[in-house]
Parts: structure tokens; C-alpha cells; sequence
């Protein structure tokens, strides 16, 4: 890495007492052989002296509310970049990327910042190649949609300006995601109200349908809880014209003959009563609905939970009295190829 490089962007972490929130320790890299490990606030203050961009994990909500002053005087011009931000959009298949845990680094130095600064480098080239090879359409949807905000504004600066296109993003949007998302869902609206949540759910819905193991990581919602409420609007909520989308994925009749192969459901003196029960969960309506034993409850709330852990790439939750029910429709689910199933129980 030439020095100029070394000087247009330093990679930074804090150790920070937990009782007393003070700094115990600066890490810092600007290439792997150009570290910094140290206790002075003034070797720290030198070392990002003149930097372009000041980058690290969590680092603005985290490592700059404690070291704000030294980066002000010492980088007054420098642009904050945000690894933790950018992974779930650029690397949203499972495994995910190597380095990253959740909101963590992974780290096998404990309490050493040199170590997360140079993870924290790591992270980041990978990233900046990652949006390199993204397909211009999703360069233009990420560009448009978080350019403005502080947790990405530096890294959009860094990359420069994604291709032009003669389409506005919410075409591009719904050009590209045709397939996946309701035709009818009022992408205008969620672009001007929630647009970095609807920058999250693109990422996950992006990833392929056979690809069930892939989700949105857990600090994504604690941080940005209106995901759920973007990816249930795109993916959850069928529509009253019948989409594409809506008529294919959120159709009971396909969905099962698609999951568990059967033509049609079961009708109880000439009532569809399987069908309506699965259909209104899947509407979002509260239902009661009442069978004989072995009259085929378990498909009434089986199908709903799978086609919704499809849609929206979460976890749905099915509480039932009976241990060994429970063992019994894991089990042939399992035998169907449905291996996303547990019971837990105690």
C-alpha cells in the first residue's frame, strides 16, 4: 500500500473501561505493517493526524462519541466509515463474511485494539470489493437510498458515484424485484419513510429463495426494528389484485402442493375449513378453528408459519400442548425435506 493510501484512510478501535467509560487503550492501522497499540491519547492524536476517512467497527455510534474531541482537532476533514453498517448489505448470503459475528469481529486477541483495527481494515477492503462487483442496479438502489445518512455517507464518498441509469430507484426497484416483492406495495412511500430499513430488507429478499438459511442479523432489528414491518409490506401482505408475486408465493393452494405436495385440501361436509383457516393466518386474521382428531389441524398452521418464515427470512413460532405432537411434526416435516423445524421443550 503506497502512502498515499495510508494517509487518505486510517482504521481505528477503542478499548473503553466499562465502569468509568474512559479510553484505556488506542488501536490503530493504516496498513498491516503500519500499526498503532497504545495508552496516549497524544500518539493516537499523531497517528490520524490529516486522515481523509477514519474507519473501524460500530465506530460512530461507538469509538467516535468517545474520541469525538481527538478527531476533530487532529482529522477536522475526515469522513467516518462504518464496517458494522455495510455487511448485512453487502454480504447478506450465510455464512455471511468470515470477520463478522453479529455486531462483533471476530477476534481470536482478546482486548487487543490494534488487532480489531486491522480486522476492521480487513472487513472493509472486502466490503469496498463486494459493492465493486454488485450489478449497477443495486449500486443505484443502496446509493439512493443511504447516501444521506451518517452511518453510510463516507463509504458512498469513498466508492464515488454509482452508473447512471435513466430510471428513477423506485423503478429500479421494482424492475429488479419483480418476482420477490408485491407489484403493489407503495415502494414511494417506504423510500421517503424508512429508507435504510428498506435498504435492509432488499439485502435479504436479494438472496435466493433456495437460500432459507440466510437472515437478517439480530442487532439489524434492535436497531432498526421497522425491517420487519418493511420486509412484511414487500413480501407478507397479499395484495386484493393478485400480483405476480402475491398469486404464486402468498397462495395457499400453490404453496401447498409446492411444500408438502398435495393437489388440494381436505373439506369437511363440503366446506373448505383447512383452506380457510390457513388462508385467513396468512391474511393476518385472528382465527379459532376447531378439528376432529386427526381432521388435519397441523397443516392449518404449518403451512402459514413455513410460507411466512419463506417471505419474510425470520422465525416463526408455534406453541403446542403436547410434547410428542410436537416431536411427531418435526419429525415429518423433516421427511419432507423441511429440515427448519426444531421443538424445544421442558
Amino acid at each position: 500500500m503506497s502512502e498515499a493510501a495510508e494517509s487518505r484512510i486510517v482504521f481505528i478501535d477503542l478499548e473503553v473501561g466499562g465502569k468509568d467509560n474512559r479510553i484505556k487503550e488506542y488501536g490503530g492501522a493504516k496498513s498491516r505493517d503500519h500499526l498503532l497499540h497504545t495508552a496516549s491519547a497524544a500518539s493516537f492524536s499523531a497517528f490520524i493526524s490529516g486522515a481523509e476517512y477514519i474507519c473501524g467497527h460500530n465506530i460512530i455510534d461507538f469509538d467516535l462519541t468517545f474520541c469525538k474531541g481527538i478527531v476533530d482537532h487532529s482529522a477536522p476533514k475526515a469522513k467516518a466509515i462504518d464496517t458494522l453498517h455495510l455487511s448485512p448489505l453487502l454480504f447478506p448470503q450465510k455464512p455471511y463474511h468470515r470477520l463478522v459475528k453479529d455486531d462483533k469481529l471476530e477476534n481470536d486477541q482478546l482486548n487487543n485494539p490494534a488487532s480489531d483495527a486491522v480486522k476492521a481494515m480487513e472487513l472493509f477492503y472486502d466490503e469496498v470489493n463486494a459493492y465493486q462487483q454488485l450489478p449497477s442496479p443495486m449500486k443505484i438502489i443502496y446509493h439512493h437510498l443511504l447516501h444521506e445518512d451518517v452511518h453510510f455517507s463516507g463509504f458512498f464518498q469513498y466508492v464515488g458515484q454509482p452508473p447512471r441509469s435513466f430510471f428513477g430507484a423506485e423503478s429500479i426497484i421494482r424492475r429488479n424485484f419483480s418476482e420477490k416483492i408485491c407489484a403493489n406495495a407503495n415502494i414511494h412511500k417506504l423510500m421517503a419513510d424508512n429508507p435504510v430499513e428498506l435498504a435492509y430488507a432488499l439485502a435479504i429478499i436479494s438472496v435466493s429463495t433456495d437460500d432459507r438459511a440466510s437472515v437478517t442479523p439480530p442487532w439489524v432489528f434492535r436497531n432498526y426494528p421497522k425491517v420487519a414491518n418493511v420486509i412484511r409490506l414487500l413480501r407478507e401482505t397479499p395484495c386484493k389484485s393478485g400480483c405476480p408475486y402475491c398469486s404464486e408465493k402468498l397462495d395457499v393452494r400453490k404453496s401447498l402442493k409446492r411444500m408438502f405436495g398435495f393437489d388440494q385440501f381436505r373439506t369437511y361436509n363440503g366446506e373448505p375449513l383447512q383452506e380457510k383457516a390457513a388462508d385467513a393466518a396468512i391474511n393476518g386474521h385472528s382465527l379459532l378453528a376447531i378439528f376432529p382428531t386427526g381432521g388435519g389441524k397441523s397443516i392449518t398452521f404449518q403451512l402459514p408459519a413455513l410460507m411466512a418464515g419463506e417471505a419474510s427470512r425470520g422465525l416463526t413460532v408455534i406453541i403446542s400442548p403436547l410434547q410428542s405432537l410436537m416431536k411427531d411434526q418435526v419429525d415429518n416435516l423433516s421427511d419432507r425435506g423441511i429440515t427448519e423445524a426444531v421443538t424445544i421443550n421442558g
